[in-house]
């Protein structure tokens, strides 16, 4: 099993429009496609009051990617985002990262 956590940091008051896309658009592709949110996050303390932290799990790097190629050419993924950005009025996020994670072997989580 293979983790990726993913980050992302959003423009000035663009945060509530992100929840909204990953809500009505991003995890119901997620799901279409057989990817599994781990959770998602966002911070309450600190200097990253913007930002949205999740974690996506996977079987192997070839499923990931297989499953992102499969949700970025998604139609539905593609309509949704643009009619979000269009009433948002552009883009939503300033940066986004992402780092992949391993189980440690005494991690409950595997």
């Amino acid at each position: 099993m293979i983790y990726e956590l993913r980050r992302y940091e959003c423009l000035p008051g663009k945060l509530p429009a992100l929840h909204n896309l990953m809500e009505v658009a991003a995890v119901p592709v997620f799901e279409k496609h057989g990817m599994k949110v781990v959770g998602a996050w966002q911070p309450v303390v600190g200097d990253d009051e913007a930002t949205l932290i999740y974690i996506l799990a996977f079987d192997s790097m070839d499923d990931r990617t297989r499953k992102w190629e499969a949700f970025y050419a998604d139609p539905d993924w593609k309509q949704k985002r643009g009619e979000i950005a269009k009433q948002v009025g552009g883009p939503i996020v300033n940066r986004s990262s992402n780092v992949f994670l391993s189980p440690a072997s005494y991690s409950p989580l595997r």
